[in-house]
């Protein structure tokens, strides 16, 4: 009888093209079946980092302004970043005003981001590996050098056209809460650093809360011609 070997690894191991891996699987004889993502999360290259936490929400910067974002992740060189979700939740906007959300990938970095400097935490708790990003929540007016620059492009857009203020109407009973995903809506972001991952929440006067989760590898890892 032909018995079936392979190699118990729960972190994934990268080989050069080319050249031969073996098969890996867990400790009780499965083959791993997870997606690439996922398995890097549970691997411990996955992280998560909140604009945000308990019932204190962040003040967003009002109306879209480019270098002043309401959450930064600056990548440096040698890491390569791709965003898997991100969760929006609004408490308030302020008066009537279009509400706009966006995601924007960037190879302009800024490590000297002025705001809320929050520490991205390990997606796999226990594990000892942290992340190489600087996060910033709430970034100041011009707390960035603007990362519509370079080699950049926007890969996630929703809001509303008008929202009413919440104390005036029946509208706005109606949860302001939004979701990201790469599994559910795509597409597979890749930042190599030094680059930027950019979110803008406008709203005339929004607070709320932020959490944006990812991936984090060495580019050599990932690296294309």
């Amino acid at each position: 009888m032909t018995q079936l070997g392979y190699e118990v690894r729960l972190s994934p191991v990268f080989s050069p093209d080319g050249n031969p891996v073996s098969v890996q699987g867990d400790l009780t004889g499965a083959i791993f079946t997870l997606d690439e993502l996922r398995r890097l999360q549970l691997g411990g290259y996955g992280y998560v980092a909140n604009g945000g936490t308990g019932t204190t929400p962040i003040t967003f910067a009002g109306a879209y302004d480019a270098d002043a974002p309401d959450f930064h992740l600056h990548i440096p060189n040698l890491t390569t970043v791709i965003p898997t979700s991100i969760e929006v939740l609004f408490d308030a906007v302020g008066t009537e005003a279009t509400m706009e959300i966006i995601a924007l990938a960037s190879n302009t970095g800024d490590s000297t981001a002025t705001g809320t400097a929050v520490t991205p935490k390990n997606l796999h708790i226990g594990s000892a590996s942290t992340s190489n990003c600087t996060a910033t929540v709430a970034v100041d007016a011009a707390g960035i050098t603007d990362p519509n620059a370079g080699s950049f492009y926007e890969f996630w857009r929703n809001g509303r056209p008008l929202t009413d203020t919440v104390a005036t109407t029946e509208n706005d009973r109606n949860e302001l809460h939004w979701k990201w995903s790469v599994w559910n809506d795509g597409p597979l972001v890749t930042i190599d650093g030094a680059g930027a991952l950019a979110i803008y929440l406008a709203s005339q006067a929004g607070t709320g809360f932020i959490v944006v989760s990812w991936v984090e590898v060495p580019t050599t890892w990932v690296s294309v011609a």
